[in-house]
């Protein structure tokens, strides 16, 4: 199959139609690449400076780029569309509404038109919007650290997060349950038991 290069206007033969090939050679492809050298001025420093890697480079330096992004002289004043406050946001910089959680109110209220145009389309009933939800109830209040009940238990502690009784079993188990001894096939080596 016959294709042209866009290169260098001439004619080659790919093996299958399949084939992904554009250029005629890989010569033809890294000239193609190559950008050609423009002269732009930098909006933050004025200086005039030649580039050939993006047409969207517009500064001349990191630090430009930087200066351009945190200099409160390039800040613009907008309006968040969900609630209406003023907020500040550099002119690079796309930013439409004032904090994350207006941002997520904003997608929960497209969600909603999409849902509510969705069931008109269709011919359903609108789903329900969402009870806003209470909040969540107050837990007991801790017990005092030094006062315990006298009929509780000697072998349970208040746990250190929750302040709630726990019980802990070691100290309900005998030393002997706690500490069993093992028979050894070994008669050179004595198990270890506690000593009265």
């Amino acid at each position: 199959m016959a294709r042209r290069c866009p290169a260098c206007e001439t004619t080659f033969t790919v093996a299958h139609h399949t084939s992904r090939q554009v250029y005629c050679s890989p010569t033809c492809r890294t000239a193609s690449r190559q950008h050609t050298p423009v002269q732009r001025v930098c909006p933050v420093c004025q200086n005039e400076f030649t580039t050939d890697v993006s047409p969207r480079l517009v500064f001349c330096s990191a630090e430009c780029r930087l200066k351009a992004r945190t200099d409160k002289d390039r800040l613009e004043q907008r309006s968040c569309p969900i609630c209406e406050g003023s907020f500040e946001a550099p002119a690079t910089v796309r930013q439409i509404y004032c904090s994350p959680t207006c941002r997520q109110d904003a997608n929960r209220q497209r969600g909603q038109a999409r849902d509510e145009d969705r069931a008109h389309r269709l011919g359903e009933k609108p789903p329900a919007r969402p009870v806003a939800k209470l909040p969540p109830a107050r837990p007991a209040p801790r017990q005092q650290p030094g006062v315990r009940d006298p009929l509780e238990p000697t072998a349970t502690r208040n746990c250190p997060h929750c302040d709630q009784p726990i019980t802990i079993v070691a100290l309900l188990a005998t030393p002997e349950a706690a500490r069993p001894s093992i028979t050894s096939r070994i008669p050179d080596i004595t198990p270890l038991r506690r000593t009265p």
